[in-house]
């Protein structure tokens, strides 16, 4: 009986909680020209979203269902399953192509450019799929099928299945609508868009795979925004600077965002930049420009030097609205990548090929904001909480235009001189497999060989607290580089730098990267010290070094005298001169990565 009302009572909760489109802030009414997309309801091929005035997003299986069946009518679409989900749902890519070529081969040699667009990454962000289920029944049986002539596409509409079926009308507190929405992380509660450096997700691992078998020019990973409010409703962004690609860089600001913005104006949406308020609620002290690191999808792209755009639209706009700004974004996408193609070949050949004698690998914020930002925002106040006594942020739906600083994480604070190449041993054989996942080039080593290489050893380390993204990440370190010549066994890899992918090389190989192998916790093997010296040896070890090393007994009697809390700790005084003995486990703390320089 009494888990019987404890049932009832929790169902009466759920069912009496208000909605939290209830509590959002007041939403500006909008029309556009991009609303003409929208087909009839008795339209052969139409949309779930369509049908449902731009209200709901259909289930994994009936938006699967519905991709096969385009792909089953029409010749320019091919629809494939080249990976599982961890609870065994098939990642679909779908591609598009008018001259009948749809292997990685084919696609990797046309002399047409190639526009990869990912969906359903975070899967509570939903709108590309609904957009891009739009857009290919247009390709296929509407007016747009000329976008084939300017380009070859593929495109993944949910690469987060798992997370997408986890889905209800209590996912996105901060998001107006689709009426029921997928999970941010997969089932494994993994974020898969800080997954690019360590590929753990299959998802990622797919893309990683997509982008090294059929190299395509332009990524585009869409996604919703939290935060604040603002007149926006498709924003975007890409590595503007902070990154390694300068060329391409150059390429996304002077081709791809006016051409982008000028499509998207012109359709009636508001597109802007990438907007992260720095004080974390309204943007009176400016917005923040991030260095991202490759961890994340469209940094990931950029140090493949590939063009690459994360698209955050606006999550306190309607769903209807943000799946058409989509929509646009990806029309006009293809079009820009298809009238300055050649421009792109240039700046990727240009980046490919620069010198790599020092690679960044951390960057920080400017002291002071470089730059200012004329705002199209919307009014807030600030209003005291009578339920908790702090300070909160109030949405007024009123909109304004102002001018804020604009706070750049572009300096950086980081940087290694990059060797000829990296040595990892064969035991280590998760890092060499992450290693052939990410399409990196590497030599086999056949048999045992003996080898001069430099070794960063550990003299400090601290471990974060809790764990992220399921690993414990190294938080911070003191290290000393030293010289050694091990004898790496047969299966060892050889990674030479002088490769394409030589900054990705760097930054999972050298410790200061904060998405290296080892700042991600793959080596904390290293950490822990297993062998151990009883007292009852070292005492008269000890007695016995002092006696015939004189140097080492005046360091002793200098170390006791001018340490305190040495002094006080037998244990202290026994690892000390532990350390000097040849017992002492030389590999402790040496983080296994071997710099070759000649």
């Amino acid at each position: 009986m009494k888990r019987t009302y404890s049932f009832i009572a929790s169902l009466f909760i759920i069912t009496s909680l208000a909605k939290a489109q209830d509590f959002m802030p007041p939403v500006i009414p909008w029309s556009g020209e991009s609303e003409k997309l929208i087909v009839d309801d008795s339209h052969p091929w139409v949309t779930q979203f369509e049908l449902s005035d731009g209200m709901e997003s259909p289930t994994f299986e009936e938006s699967m269902a519905w991709f096969q069946k385009l792909a089953d009518a029409s010749p320019l679409i091919e629809m494939t399953d080249p990976a599982k989900s961890e609870q065994g749902r098939i990642i679909h890519l779908l591609i598009l192509s008018a001259d009948g070529t749809f292997t990685a081969p084919e696609l990797k040699e046309s002399e047409k450019p190639l526009i990869f667009i990912e969906s359903g990454i975070h899967p509570g962000e939903i709108d590309g799929k609904d957009a891009g289920m739009m857009l290919l029944r247009d390709i296929a049986f509407g007016e747009k099928r000329e976008l084939l002539d300017m380009a070859n596409i593929l495109y993944i509409p949910i690469l987060s299945p798992d997370g997408h079926e986890r889905r209800s009308e209590y996912s996105r507190v901060n998001q107006r609508g689709p009426k029921e929405m997928g999970w941010r992380s997969d089932s494994r509660n993994l974020n898969l868009n800080r997954d690019f450096a360590k590929l753990e997700t299959s998802g990622v691992r797919l893309v990683a795979k997509i982008m090294e078998d059929y190299d395509p020019d332009l990524f585009i990973d869409v996604h919703v925004t939290d935060g604040a409010d603002y007149q926006y409703d498709v924003t975007y962004g890409y590595v503007a600077n902070a990154g390694y690609s300068p060329e391409v860089s150059k390429w996304l600001t002077e081709y791809y965002q006016p051409e982008v913005d000028q499509g998207l104006s012109d359709q009636g949406h508001i597109p802007g930049p990438l907007l992260f308020a720095a004080n974390g609620r309204d943007f009176s002290r400016g917005n923040v420009a991030f260095a991202f690191s490759p961890r994340f999808s469209h940094t990931y792209g950029d140090i493949r030097h590939m063009a690459s755009i994360l698209v955050e639209n606006h999550s306190l706009k309607p769903f209807k609205q943000r799946v058409l700004g989509t929509y646009v974004l990806l029309e006009e996408s293809i079009r820009t990548l298809g009238r300055n193609f050649e421009a792109l070949q240039k700046a990727v050949e240009s980046d490919r090929n620069q010198p790599k004698e020092s690679i960044v690998v951390k960057y920080a914020f400017n002291d002071a904001a470089t730059d200012s930002l004329t705002l199209l925002g919307i009014k807030s106040e600030i209003v005291k909480s009578e339920i908790t006594g702090a300070e909160y942020v109030s949405w007024l739906g009123e909109p304004m235009t102002q001018k804020i600083p604009y706070i750049q994480m572009n300096k950086p604070v980081a940087s290694v001189p990059v060797p000829k190449a990296y040595w990892i041993s064969a035991e280590w054989k998760e890092i060499i497999e992450k290693i052939d996942q990410h399409g990196i080039e590497y030599e086999v080593l056949e048999e045992p060989k003996d080898i001069k290489l430099e070794y960063s050893k550990l003299t400090e380390f601290t471990m974060n607290s809790s764990p992220y993204e399921g690993r414990m990440r190294v938080q911070s370190f003191e290290q000393e580089k030293e010289y050694r010549t091990p004898t790496l066994p047969a299966g060892s890899i050889r990674i030479p730098t002088s490769q394409d992918l030589g900054e990705l090389v760097v930054i999972l190989m050298e410790p200061e990267s904060v998405d290296s192998f080892f700042q991600w916790g793959y080596f904390n093997s290293i950490l822990t010290q297993t062998e151990y010296i009883e007292a009852y040896v070292m005492e008269p070890m000890i007695a016995d070094m002092l006696e015939k090393d004189g140097e080492l007994k005046a360091e002793f009697e200098e170390k006791m005298a001018s340490d305190e809390q040495f002094a006080n700790s037998p244990r202290a005084i026994y690892r000390w001169f532990y350390a000097k003995t040849p017992y002492f486990d030389e590999n402790w703390k040496v983080v296994p990565v071997g710099r070759e320089w000649f």
